[in-house]
């Protein structure tokens, strides 16, 4: 049974606005306009979604439920208004007490099954359940047989994203054959589409995807494929476009790139990305002793 001391670590494709990487400055100025806006003119949804999107944005997870509560006050048939709720209360549960995270797990999946039923075809709410089922400990209600209900359905959407999806669920049962079939279904699907040409497309604009689908990517050329270099730009674009809703931390993120060049011996942009994951986490154990290691060779 999984430990609930782990809880879950789905971090939700939330769509928001590109504040997500703006300055604590800019951040500000943001805030103060589009309070600014609803105190003119307190009908004004998109400007009430836009700042609950800029507090999730922003790990801000308390501030941006109470703004989609608002919302769904206002229209309780809105699916994207339940989608963001469940996401954020998702996250208050995350990292919060286990006893909150009690409180509201029921809220969450609430949250998510209003919201597919009123849109079957929203895609994000499907990657989300994936998730959010493949993590719960069962005696929550987690269920592998549920995550890969909604992989399936995931699938009928977009085809990349539900074998990654099926691919990162038998990544967490351990079944590493299945992760491996699906993970190269996947990769070969990508290779055939519109969306990736010889040059790396950062965007994969045709393809609906959340910045969690780079990263799974990045792993499944990694694990699979001699194409390392491909590998990396996944990782790399991750890493651009990281946000706190995202599953993988970014100092985990950099060490991931850091061995890569280890393994095609490019020692110096291995001890940048180290060097990176170590500003982001001094107290990153894994990322010290990669360090040392390598600079422990070097001097021999």
């Amino acid at each position: 049974m999984k430990k609930f001391s782990f809880f879950w670590a789905f971090l939700f494709a939330i769509t928001m606005l590109n504040a997500q990487s703006v300055s604590k400055t800019d951040f500000g100025v943001l805030e103060s306009n589009y309070k600014l806006q609803l105190k003119n003119n307190p009908n004004n949804l998109i400007a009430l979604e836009t700042l609950g999107d800029l507090y999730g944005a922003h790990g801000k997870w308390q501030q941006a439920s109470e703004l989609y509560k608002q919302l769904l006050e206002r229209d309780s048939e809105n699916a994207a208004y339940h989608f963001k709720y469940g996401g954020v209360l998702g996250m208050m549960a995350k990292e919060g007490s286990k006893f909150k995270a009690l409180s509201l797990i029921s809220q969450v999946k609430k949250a998510f099954s209003k919201a597919e039923i009123l849109d079957p075809n929203h895609w994000l709410v499907q990657w989300a359940q994936v998730e959010f089922y493949a993590q719960l400990p069962a005696i929550l209600g987690g269920s592998f047989e549920k995550a890969w209900t909604h992989a399936e359905h995931l699938g009928q959407l977009s085809q990349i994203n539900g074998l990654f999806a099926k691919a990162y669920i038998s990544n967490l049962q351990n079944n590493a054959t299945n992760a491996k079939t699906y993970s190269l279904k996947g990769l070969s699907l990508l290779s055939k589409s519109e969306c990736y040409k010889t040059e790396f497309d950062s965007k994969l604009s045709c393809i609906p995807h959340s910045n969690n689908l780079h990263y799974d990517i990045g792993l499944a050329f990694e694990r699979y494929t001699s194409n390392l270099e491909e590998s990396i730009n996944f990782f790399v674009k991750y890493i651009e476009d990281y946000t706190l809703k995202d599953r993988v931390s970014l100092d985990k993120a950099h060490l991931k790139i850091a061995k890569i060049y280890i393994k095609t011996n490019q020692i110096e942009l291995a001890l940048q990305n180290i060097d990176k994951a170590l500003q982001i986490n001094p107290d990153f154990e894994n990322a010290k002793l990669e360090k040392k290691q390598i600079l422990s060779h070097v001097q021999r």
